[in-house]
């Protein structure tokens, strides 16, 4: 039995940085979406790479956080 590659997000800021790992899509885009909005909270600069089985799946994860760092950006205005 072979386990379906997962993703793994890394995201980095001008304080820390975190790995972030997962077997689906949803799931580690969740824990993403979650570890920005409390980065952003702090006022951290926040960017991201993104490893996955597919360019398909990464574009969807991609412009799933990029969504995310615009709407906490302008609930921060």
């Amino acid at each position: 039995m072979f386990e379906k590659p997962g993703f793994e997000i890394r995201i980095t800021t001008t304080e820390t940085g975190s790995i972030l790992r997962a077997q689906t899509e949803r799931e580690v885009a969740t824990k993403a979406e979650s570890l920005i909005r409390r980065v952003h909270a702090r006022g951290e600069l926040i960017g991201f790479s993104i490893m996955g089985p597919s360019a398909t799946e990464i574009g969807r994860i991609k412009a799933y956080l990029e969504d995310v760092l615009i709407e906490v950006a302008q609930l921060s205005i």
